[in-house]
């Protein structure tokens, strides 16, 4: 929250979002190791750093710094920084620059050049997510035992979690801002959930996804939100033994959307996918966005479909996938993504379903 006798500065920081934030303030250390003279390999202190400047910087100086982080290498030989990274430390570099008055360097020929260079002669290929298909989905749902005294919560939370980020095309950051007050059961529809912020929507406006009820129970999201409301409200009601009574008997064979949430409510402000301890309870804070690509890749890895390529993002990129190929417009799922370009579906096209919409597919081969 910004306090009520804010400076210009803060409110002017309060245009981008905390994330934002510090990733721009851990570029700029990297920038100002640069200049100190520290290598990649070798540790500095912050004391070290605190007379270093970042801005103003004369925009050959910064051009230098670019061309040593394209020039560097892995021990293996690879790059050390990809162009995304180093584009990046120039945005961080303009944007302390720009707050304090001075000229970007980054509008400057040179350093505009030298990046556009590294782009040309150092792109790699993107490692991009290997997508949760509609099948993939279900064979991963069908491995986890949300009766389990230990592990039930865990396989609830986890079940719930990889059904809402598929069905609703969440990014992994939106799914663990979410809270008890963001969801909605609809009779007949589903669950309504909003998104209050999102990488698209910095402002807060909020839009609405609609997670729709499913023919069949175990990829019912609505299903899997009353499930894991009650078995989280069980045990804030009745500790352990609350939690225990509520595992027992629990499956994904059967429908519990039209059962309801039950007398016992959770707190609003809750988050909605809280983190579970070793002893298998839940605790009152939600997970990070980083949890949500290790349950995604512990999930798939149990259930006999490898190791890599999955991450948080398998899900939206299954639904983009599951969607195209079922031959949904850029409209129809963008309103469920809430991607604001049509051509970044292109992406998805190319990356995860490169027949459709392609020519070859009406050749008689």
């Amino acid at each position: 929250m910004v306090p009520a006798d804010a400076s210009p500065r803060v409110f002017a920081e309060a245009s981008l979002s905390p994330n934002t934030i510090r990733a721009y303030r851990s570029d700029l250390r990297q920038f100002a190791r640069w200049r100190a003279g520290f290598l990649d390999h070798e540790i500095s202190e912050p004391h070290e750093l605190e007379r270093i400047s970042t801005a103003p910087v004369d925009p050959t100086e910064v051009a230098a710094f670019l061309a040593d982080k394209a020039n560097a290498v892995l021990p293996d030989g690879g790059q050390r920084y990809a162009p995304g990274t180093i584009s990046r430390y120039v945005a961080a570099i303009d944007w302390e620059h720009a707050r304090r008055g001075h000229t970007p360097p980054g509008s400057t020929p040179i350093v505009r050049d030298v990046l556009k260079g590294i782009r040309r002669t150092r792109s790699v290929p993107v490692r991009r997510a290997k997508p949760m298909t509609l099948k993939a989905l279900q064979t991963t749902l069908l491995k986890i035992d949300v009766a389990d005294l230990q592990t039930g919560a865990l396989g609830t939370r986890d079940q719930a979690l990889l059904l809402f980020g598929f069905v609703g095309a969440f990014r992994e950051s939106e799914l663990t801002a979410l809270t008890i007050a963001d969801l909605r059961l609809v009779d007949g529809e589903g669950v309504y959930a909003r998104v209050r912020k999102s990488k698209t929507d910095q402002d807060g406006v909020g839009r609405i996804k609609v997670l729709q009820q499913g023919a069949n129970p175990v990829t019912c999201a609505p299903c899997a939100y009353v499930r894991l409301s009650r078995l989280m409200a069980a045990q804030d009601a009745l500790g352990e033994a609350g939690l225990f009574a509520a595992l027992t008997g629990a499956s994904l064979a059967v429908h519990v959307c039209a059962d309801g949430l039950g007398a016992e409510r959770l707190p609003p402000s809750m988050p909605f996918f809280r983190a579970v301890s070793k002893w298998g309870l839940f605790r009152n804070t939600g997970i990070s966005p980083t949890a949500v690509g290790k349950a995604v890749a512990r999930r798939a890895h149990a259930a006999g479909l490898g190791e890599d390529g999955w991450s948080g993002h398998s899900l939206r990129a299954g639904f983009v996938t599951e969607a195209r190929n079922a031959g949904a417009t850029d409209v129809e799922i963008m309103n469920q993504t809430h991607h604001t370009n049509a051509a970044t579906l292109q992406i998805y096209d190319r990356e995860y379903a490169p027949l459709v919409r392609n020519a070859v597919t009406r050749m008689r081969l």
